[in-house]
């Protein structure tokens, strides 16, 4: 039996991880969850994901791109693929790109939006994924 993609979801907002939870492991996901960055980089060591899906925005510690980066930074979990999540439509401000390419920039593999159709974002997932074994739809 092949293994499942392990990915680990990162937000404060525990019906949002609820929600992730369900709609990732009825595709095939096994899915893991922290609710701070702290937590984040502890289960990135720990777990060694296939992806994390990162708030960008979880008071009040440091922010999820803050996390996403020192992940990157670690040579143990440097190689685990990110990809931001938000609300919001504008999380950086003060970058004079797109959030998906700003992701990029920052070495992630790509950014989802909360608010889009679920199945719209495991589409993107799957295509982050491209290559990780998948087991199929319990039908």
């Amino acid at each position: 039996m092949p293994k499942k993609p392990l990915i680990l979801i990162v937000d404060d907002e525990d019906s949002f991880i609820e929600i992730m939870t369900t709609k990732l492991r009825a595709e095939g996901f096994d899915t893991a969850a922290a609710h701070d960055e702290t937590e984040a980089m502890k289960q990135a060591e720990a777990l060694s994901p296939d992806l994390i899906l990162m708030d960008i925005y979880m008071p009040p510690g440091p922010t999820g791109t803050d996390a996403a980066l020192a992940i990157k930074q670690n040579p143990k979990t440097k190689n685990i693929k990110i990809a931001f999540l938000s609300s919001l439509n504008n999380p950086w401000p003060f970058v004079d790109v797109n959030k998906d390419k700003a992701s990029r920039e920052m070495g992630m593999e790509d950014f989802l939006m909360k608010e889009n159709d679920l199945d719209a974002n495991v589409s993107k997932i799957r295509e982050i994924l491209k290559g990780v074994e998948v087991e199929a739809k319990a039908g």
